[in-house]
């Protein structure tokens, strides 16, 4: 768990929302870093599924790494909760990412999207601040190996070399399948999300042509 200073990419989400005539929020911002981390050489595990089957004494599980991120987004429906997929979010930019993620979330709630529409997902991000909250303990959508959750943005304290500023603070909680990837790798996979999110101008174009 950790924050990310998202002053400067409030910033930017506000004029890209003006230049375009579209509500922007931070989610499409948040799944281009996520894109670009999973695309990483050493952070690739955490972009897999664990293909489990029983064998003769016991199961055995496949761990299965992906090129591209299909992203599953968690959706809050009156028919509970459902993860709509976003296929090859990586090869998208910002806007088309959140036009993707307003498309699959609507379906989800309406009941109109299809059985490949909710399944095929390779890591998952839940907003929980769109409620309530700043961090949280994020359940895997399991076969995947990993999932970030985003809390409520909110003012606060930035320090930075002894000088201090209020600025925007994003709460992020990510969750990872130990068997597959261990603490060291998600922690740093974690500060480079936040790393991304303070360069915000890096994530407009897609991570992957």
């Amino acid at each position: 768990m950790d924050e990310a200073d998202v002053s400067a990419l409030d910033s930017l989400r506000r004029k890209l929302a003006a230049a375009s005539g579209e509500k922007v929020s931070f989610l499409p911002f948040i799944a281009s870093a996520v894109c670009r981390v999973l695309g990483q050489s050493q952070f690739r595990a955490l972009n897999a599924t664990v293909d489990e089957k029983p064998g003769d004494n016991e199961y055995e599980a496949a761990i299965i790494q992906h090129r591209s991120v299909h992203l599953g987004i968690a959706t809050d429906t009156e028919n509970g909760l459902m993860v709509p997929v976003v296929r090859d979010a990586d090869r998208l930019g910002v806007l088309e990412i959140s036009r993707s993620i307003s498309a699959v979330a609507e379906g989800a709630r309406n009941r109109t999207a299809s059985r490949d529409q909710l399944s095929g997902s390779t890591f998952t991000i839940t907003n929980v601040g769109s409620h309530a909250g700043r961090f949280a303990t994020p359940i895997i959508n399991y076969p995947e190996v990993g999932i970030l959750a985003v809390g409520r943005a909110r003012e606060g304290l930035v320090v930075n070399k002894g000088s201090f500023r209020v600025g925007q603070l994003l709460p992020l909680s990510l969750a990872c399948d130990h068997r597959v990837v261990d603490g060291a790798a998600a922690a740093l996979a974690l500060a480079e999300v936040i790393k991304l999110l303070q360069d915000p101008e890096s994530l407009l174009a897609p991570a992957r042509a």
